[in-house]
């Protein structure tokens, strides 16, 4: 045996092993200890949340100034996350000054989730092995509600963690300080502050409480948590195919632009997670502006266009090898090396016999020359955009219409005037019958009597040997712009119809 097939032998029979040990890797995390102090707190706050909405300050009731505080609370926090969190310091797909970097890690403190070191740490792992039902600690492949809040209740053990850099995370000082403090921070900012606006602005402090911060908070939350779970279930992959990920625009207006997650995991670096300038991404038109005008944002990571270009294509081309594996071998072009030789004679001979179709039903045989191949259009006379009499008329030979009459190999020979002769006489340029062929035609039935309803349409490679002269109409020049300039797909489903090869004279 090869090393080759050693290889190959081998690696199939660790593959059941594998399986079983991502199996039990999986079940271990997912059953790992309960975190009991995040589970009681998240519990907790939904249920504070549905009796401050439903007794304590109803929406009914609701001042517009409270109601504003809590779109303010809930935006501010969202943008702390996507522009502070995620976008500079998860990825460095921008640089920023010491101010920005503070104000951007009191917003993101706003938002509940975590200091900024655990929250980073956690997200690159899932960038590293995004989908991974062990390494990515919010996989989608566990499940819609694993990937929303599920991965809350419990303390997985992350095996690859020590794999993932923090250097630049340590060495930024606004992040050990947040770090270090992040619950002070993260309570005042997130239920202290909107209570305390609220109460000494226009009096409302329990409706401060409850909409400016339990409210704010749990919508960031699962706007957030919706980027994990639902932007790698619905929507578009229009930039990569290897992970979940997909384009939301509706998730994309509910999370700051973060809904765009298919081009932001082809290209996580970009600052944009909406390359075009018509993709809805607020933190995109924030981040660009403060580069743009002032010295809060010194630079900016920007994804090629020629990347993005390719990405784009190598979608497109999967997507069109799957449409052409789903369409059936018999409705795809003919190779022309494939097909068997048929001579003049015998292509006069095969032109309107009576053959099965794939339904059972008979139907004749209508050939035509194009591109030096004989296409059999009988079973698409019917479907033609230009009727039968196109079709007909351009045929190899005149061919006798029997509209209502049913073939019967058994019967007397039909009588001439059954059957009409279709010669439109187009093309001076092809071979046109001399009148002895039309007398011929004329006087002898199209259908000669057999032992078999059906008559064979198998032959010999090369074909039934006959006179070379025998005169063929072709329709290669009728086809291809002289009665109609056919669009692609008309020249495709022509191709698919063909049967054989006309022989060289």
């Amino acid at each position: 045996m090869s090393v080759t097939s050693n290889l190959v032998s081998s690696v199939v029979a660790e593959q059941p092993a594998l399986g079983e040990r991502m199996f039990k890797a999986r079940e271990k995390r997912n059953q790992g200890e309960i975190w009991w102090s995040n589970g009681i707190f998240f519990v907790a706050m939904h249920i504070f949340a549905l009796a401050g909405a439903a007794y304590l300050s109803p929406p009914t009731k609701l001042d517009w100034r409270t109601a504003l505080l809590f779109v303010t609370t809930w935006q501010l926090a969202n943008f702390g996350i996507t522009i502070g969190y995620h976008r500079l310091w998860s990825h460095r797909a921008f640089t920023a000054a010491t101010p920005l970097r503070a104000v951007l890690a009191a917003m993101g403190s706003m938002g509940f989730q975590g200091s900024i070191k655990w929250w980073v740490l956690r997200h690159r792992l899932h960038h590293r092995w995004t989908d991974s039902p062990v390494h990515d600690p919010y996989a989608a492949t566990n499940g819609l509600w694993w990937a929303h809040c599920g991965w809350i209740f419990r303390k997985p053990i992350y095996p690859r963690m020590k794999l993932i850099e923090r250097a630049d995370l340590e060495a930024d000082p606004v992040v050990r300080f947040q770090h270090k403090h992040y619950i002070p921070i993260a309570l005042f900012s997130g239920l202290v502050l909107p209570t305390l606006i609220a109460s000494l602005g226009w009096g409302d402090t329990l409706g401060g409480f409850v909409w400016g911060g339990v409210m704010g908070r749990l919508a960031t939350w699962h706007c957030t948590f919706c980027i994990n779970s639902l932007a790698h279930w619905t929507g578009l992959q229009p930039y990569t195919e290897e992970v979940t990920a997909r384009g939301n625009l509706l998730l994309a207006l509910l999370t700051s632009g973060e809904g765009n997650h298919n081009f932001h995991h082809a290209f996580p670096k970009d600052f944009r997670n909406g390359p075009h300038p018509a993709d809805w991404d607020p933190s995109k038109w924030a981040i660009y502006l403060l580069h743009k005008y002032t010295p809060l944002i010194p630079s900016i990571a920007r994804t090629p266009e020629s990347a993005v270009l390719q990405a784009q294509a190598r979608v497109h081309i999967a997507q069109a090898d799957r449409l052409v594996a789903s369409v059936s071998i018999d409705e795809t072009a003919k190779p022309i090396e494939s097909l068997p030789v048929w001579s003049r004679e015998e292509v006069r001979k095969r032109h309107g016999e009576w053959v099965a179709s794939k339904d059972g039903e008979r139907r004749r045989r209508v050939l035509l020359v194009l591109e030096g191949c004989v296409v059999d259009a009988g079973g698409y006379i019917d479907d033609h955009p230009g009727g039968e009499q196109l079709l007909l008329a351009n045929c190899v030979r005149p061919l006798r219409r029997l509209p209502s009459i049913p073939f019967d190999p058994l019967s007397p020979d039909l009588p001439r005037s059954s059957s009409p002769l279709i010669d439109s006489g187009y093309s001076s340029d092809t071979p046109s019958l001399s009148d002895a062929d039309r007398a011929d035609g004329a006087a002898r039935p199209l259908f000669h009597r057999t032992t078999s309803a059906i008559s064979s349409v198998s032959s010999d490679e090369g074909g039934v040997s006959g006179d070379p002269e025998v005169a063929l109409r072709d329709a290669t020049r009728v086809f291809f712009g002289g009665m109609n300039n056919h669009s692609v797909a008309a020249r495709e489903r022509m191709r698919s119809l063909r049967v054989a090869r006309l022989a060289a004279e």
